[in-house]
């Protein structure tokens, strides 16, 4: 019992240390996706540029392909088991309210990397930089 109390507080610690990392201003650097025809997409050929903000308990992002607007969505998040998960409230881009984006995710340093599967291929690759 005593086992299973450590590891339980060791995942809360290690949760919260990650939102606490996650915390603030986030510019995307690099990353593809794969569009609805199965091609993948590199954000470079659009000219992706997109900011993220994250607070302890909400993100919201809003992105521009050139100098035209994108996309945007707001919502909250949440960490577990080394996923970042998005559950969307608005949107941009056609998605329901309470749509969820599970990514695997990772932060060193001022980088912060994600990526997201569906049915075994990643169908999506970001790379952000801490600004502020």
């Amino acid at each position: 019992m005593k086992q299973l109390v450590i590891a339980i507080v060791l995942s809360l610690g290690s949760s919260l240390s990650l939102a606490k990392d996650l915390t603030g201003v986030w510019e995307l650097v690099s990353g593809n996706y794969v569009d609805g025809s199965g091609k993948l997409v590199d954000y470079k050929e659009l000219d992706m540029k997109a900011l993220k903000v994250i607070t302890d308990s909400h993100f919201s992002f809003t992105s521009m392909k050139g100098g035209t607007f994108w996309a945007s969505g707001t919502g909250t998040y949440a960490l577990k088991d080394g996923q970042y998960i998005e559950t969307l409230r608005y949107n941009s881009f056609g998605e329901k309210a309470g749509a969820i984006f599970a990514f695997t995710t990772q932060v060193e340093d001022t980088t912060w990397t994600n990526e997201r599967w569906e049915d075994g291929k990643r169908v999506e690759y970001e790379v952000w930089q801490r600004i502020e």
